[in-house]
């Protein structure tokens, strides 16, 4: 598969953002350096953090509204990645967040999208396939045809990452099916014994995940 050009980049990056809007659940990546700047933004949105793992990874941030709380941030740090992944939800959200992303900037869909087709740099396509995999709010024809992609791999790391990376779209989206059908594809394709096991842990996983439509 050629990798998309660039208008046809930003087209999805796009449609992406109308996926949010329309399920109302908001997701991005920010550079990992911008992590204290994070933290303030939030405080300034009238986010309040209400819980954090012991290591600090993981963040979740609370805003009220006049009806209770009205917005939810959770951000988690991903080293590996160099990202910070944010996710938010709840009425009160686009105004906030809004402020917060000004205040911190993020990664463009688009620049994930484009390494992520470019599987001849594997480990940059296999990153932004795993970043890409929290924003699937929505699945549709053209995360399928990624996830595939990644699925088919000759490369067995990258094949064993984009299984992970599946999990992970199948919860963001609550999309059991699409995930499945992939996973059990690459499954019936897989001849490494221990890939292949991680595979089926992978599908038995999602198969407990809520039956919806993606």
């Amino acid at each position: 598969m050629r990798t998309p050009s660039p208008a046809a980049l930003l087209d999805r990056a796009r449609s992406l953002l109308v996926h949010m809007h329309g399920v109302e659940r908001w997701a991005y990546a920010l550079d990992i350096g911008v992590r204290a700047r994070l933290e303030k933004a939030a405080e300034e949105a009238a986010y309040a953090l209400v819980e954090r793992d012991e290591e600090g990874k993981v963040c979740r941030y609370e805003a009220i509204g006049p009806d209770g709380v009205d917005s939810t941030l959770v951000a988690l740090e991903r080293s590996d990645l160099g990202l910070i992944l944010v996710q938010a939800y709840g009425p009160g959200t686009p105004d906030r967040l809004r402020k917060v992303i000004e205040s911190t900037g993020f990664v463009p869909q688009s620049q994930l999208l484009r390494h992520a087709y470019d599987l001849a740099g594997a480990e940059e396509a296999s990153k932004a396939l795993t970043a890409l995999a929290h924003m699937v709010v929505a699945w549709d024809e053209d995360w399928t045809d990624l996830f595939l992609l990644h699925l088919a791999s000759p490369d067995p790391v990258a094949r064993h990452t984009a299984c992970l990376a599946t999990v992970v779209a199948a919860l963001c989206a609550g999309a059991r099916e699409p995930a499945l059908t992939l996973l059990q594809e690459a499954r019936s394709r897989e001849r490494f014994p221990q890939l292949g096991e991680t595979l089926a842990q992978a599908i038995s996983t999602v198969e407990t995940l809520p039956a919806r439509s993606g």
